[in-house]
């Protein structure tokens, strides 16, 4: 493990040597979210979240971003049933990415890749044929729902002034958000859950490139 570090760290030091600019970063903003469920409709939320940028020649770059996100929506099914669903979640996004200058102070970026989902707390409640449910269910304690999930995501945005940024994300469920098998007890199709963020934040470099190389 200590030689893992040592050569980890050695590999970080060659990069940052090689005309490379390193970036830390924080954000948050509001969120839509949603599910593929023919019935469900978007409702709001809010994230939070630290950006670890390393940016490379040609303005190519690598970013690591763990987020919170607390996010809701509700589901209308065709019988009685109104849900309404309400989920916070860790996610941690490594994506892959470009930058291309519109103007001295303004840069345009835009980014993807995959990102591990983890939910932390999933509660629903609603009512069953007019009659509303007394508590809220918990369908990860209960199995209903899978605790992790992986996504598949974009960024677009621009850096202003290099220190602040406004952007827009989405992220799309690749794997089925419930279990199967409790699906097929209720002949429900495997539903994915996607989220559209709109995010402000602010981030400090810890190294100044050479723009003339």
């Amino acid at each position: 493990m200590k030689k893992l570090l040592i050569l980890v760290s050695l590999l970080l030091v060659s990069v940052l040597n090689a005309n490379a600019q390193f970036s830390i970063g924080a954000a948050s903003g509001g969120v839509l979210g949603g599910d593929t469920n023919e019935y469900s409709t978007l409702a709001p939320g809010y994230f939070g979240e630290l950006q670890f940028r390393l940016i490379l020649k040609n303005e190519w770059y690598v970013s690591a971003t763990p987020r919170f996100e607390s996010s809701s929506y509700q589901s209308k099914a065709s019988s009685p049933y109104t849900f309404y669903y309400f989920t916070n979640s860790m996610e941690f996004p490594f994506h892959f990415g470009h930058r291309n200058a519109l103007s001295d102070k303004v840069m345009l970026f835009y980014d993807l890749g995959p990102s591990l989902h983890w939910i932390m707390t999933n509660d629903y409640y609603g009512s069953v044929y007019g009659v509303e449910l007394s508590d809220k269910i918990h369908p990860i304690d209960l199995g209903y729902v899978k605790r992790f999930n992986m996504d598949l995501g974009a960024t677009v945005g621009v850096d202003v002034w290099n220190h602040m940024k406004v952007f827009a994300g989405f992220d799309f469920g690749v794997l089925p958000e419930q279990r199967t098998a409790f699906l097929e007890n209720f002949q429900v199709s495997p539903t994915h859950p996607f989220s559209v963020r709109l995010g402000v934040g602010c981030y400090f470099s810890f190294k100044k490139r050479n723009k003339s190389k």
